[in-house]
């Protein structure tokens, strides 16, 4: 496979369940290293070491987990505090506004649905205002106002000129993306 992404451009990455979508969507985030070949991330015109590769990447995945016994504000300060953002960063609060969150900003996640959970994964992925988002089912569990969350967060990362690669089985989010490569072609 040799593919070359851009920023400001969406990529469907489709086919059937367990063709590689979310195995080629770790490689790309740097959390898996490919068997043959390279991945490289440009950023700003400068290639970013394969080390730091996954801070420059927002990611959101139904296997990537978050803190059940922390809130969602708590999970984010958490995760600033570890990303260099600091734990009182204003970012916070404007992805939980994002993704509609923020009215249940402090209450436990052991006591959301996996829907209002997937909201705080994008929260998470939003957070460092990264320049490539990684969404690998980005819709599964969200009900219509969930699954209008993540459209609108794709527009605007696509507006600012972010890539967006959306890993999917959903022909209607699939189609919604302007480019689309399939697993099987591959193979």
């Amino acid at each position: 496979m040799d593919v070359h992404f851009r920023g400001g451009t969406t990529t469907a990455i489709t086919g059937s369940n367990g063709s590689g979508k979310s195995t080629l969507v770790r490689i790309l985030a740097g959390l898996m290293h490919a068997t043959k070949g390279n991945v490289e991330l440009l950023v700003d015109g400068k290639s970013v070491d394969d080390e730091v590769r996954p801070m420059h990447c927002g990611m959101v995945a139904p296997y990537l987990n978050v803190y059940d016994g922390f809130s969602p504000r708590e999970n984010l300060q958490f995760l600033a505090s570890v990303r260099g953002l600091g734990r009182k960063s204003p970012r916070i609060d404007e992805v939980l506004t994002q993704v509609q969150m923020i009215g249940r900003a402090n209450d436990p996640v052991s006591t959301f649905s996996s829907g209002m959970i997937q909201r705080v994964r994008l929260a998470c992925a939003l957070l460092s205002d990264p320049p490539v988002l990684l969404l690998d089912e980005p819709t599964a569990t969200l009900d219509l106002d969930g699954v209008s969350v993540v459209r609108g967060i794709i527009d605007d990362a696509v507006s600012r000129g972010r890539l967006v690669i959306v890993a999917t089985n959903e022909p209607d989010e699939a189609a919604a993306c302007q480019f689309r490569i399939d697993i099987g072609d591959y193979r």
